[in-house]
């Protein structure tokens, strides 16, 4: 059976016997490189998704640690502007100047003192009764809300006082005036004085 070598010229034969020996050379050398790269690839791939998985895991660490420290440091805020409780009478005084400023009647409060979990600090709770026209007790609430941080508006409850004023200097029976009472409730959170010393030692 004939081949194709033995339809070649001489000259042809001759070229590829001398080219034989370099095809043998260039496919040993493809062998050899296909096999390296089969050999190295796999344990390669390996490091470098050991590599990522390491850095992304220390990314989350990093962030994690750094969320950590801005919470302490606003905790630590948060626990140095806390007011004490020998602090206690100013808040209720205050409050009362907060309601006298616009006109409004308390005609008496009263406290209780909770201790928080942990002992750390205490929750302070005042309860009072304020009466007087709505615009002023809405304009005295938003003070109570706006004038610190830790005192918290936690409980509203109005209800309508109907009575009656002098009426005209033309007439002699009395028109209807009406007033809102609200019942209040506002806490807040003190340090304990004890504490407060040992962190000042």
């Amino acid at each position: 059976m004939q081949t194709l070598y033995d339809f070649m010229s001489p000259i042809a034969r001759r070229a590829v016997r001398a080219l034989a020996p370099l095809a043998l050379v260039t496919l040993v050398a493809l062998g050899t490189a296909v096999g390296v790269y089969a050999t190295f690839r796999a344990p390669a791939q390996e490091h470098l998704n050991r590599a990522q998985a390491f850095y992304q895991a220390a990314r989350q660490a990093q962030a994690r640690q750094e969320a950590s420290r801005r919470i302490q440091e606003q905790l630590a805020e948060f626990w140095a502007q806390l007011p004490v409780r020998k602090d206690f009478p100013e808040l209720i005084l205050a409050v009362s100047d907060m309601a006298r400023k616009d006109r409004l009647a308390i005609p008496g409060m009263n406290y209780q003192f909770d201790e928080v979990e942990g002992d750390l600090a205490l929750q302070a709770s005042i309860n009072f009764r304020v009466a007087g026209k709505y615009a002023a007790i809405r304009r005295f609430i938003h003070r109570l809300e706006t004038a610190s941080p830790y005192l918290l508006v936690e409980g509203l409850d109005a209800t309508r006082q109907v009575g009656t004023r002098p009426a005209s200097a033309r007439t002699s029976s009395r028109t209807p005036s009406t007033h809102v009472v609200f019942n209040v409730r506002v806490v807040t959170f003190l340090k304990l004085e004890l504490l407060q010393a040992a962190a000042r030692a």
